[in-house]
């Protein structure tokens, strides 16, 4: 059996990072308080605006190359048996707004917020 141990992997020019290819990794994340204004985890996130009640844009640190990219998105609480769902709305190549919606009717804020996109970088 092979082992191998590395503690830096470089390219081949000996000083850039390696290049991942045929790889479909996670491009951002982020996990976030209800307010939307304070990060419990992130991924490629320079910053949240907390938008208005149950809303948060998510800022990137590096865009993706456009906008056909895919997010998942969930919130952590249960709502006295209410429908809950999640919504990705005005999305850009730098950002997108994460949304809680109970029963479909209006945003509202819950614990925690967070998102998963997977797509291209810029």
């Amino acid at each position: 059996m092979s082992e191998l141990r590395a503690d830096t992997i470089t390219a081949s020019d000996g000083t850039s990072p390696v290049t991942l290819t045929k790889q479909n990794a996670a491009k951002v994340y982020h996990s976030a308080n209800e307010a939307g204004t304070v990060l419990n985890g992130s991924l490629n996130v320079s910053s949240l605006t907390d938008t208005s009640s149950g809303k948060q844009t998510v800022n990137l640190s590096a865009s993706t190359a456009d906008t056909n990219y895919s997010v998942i998105a969930g919130s952590g609480n249960k709502d006295n048996g209410n429908a809950r769902v999640m919504l990705i709305q005005d999305v850009t190549s730098s950002s997108y707004v994460s949304a809680s919606y109970s029963t479909f009717s209006s945003a509202f804020d819950d614990t925690p917020q967070s998102s998963i996109l997977h797509g291209e970088l810029a």
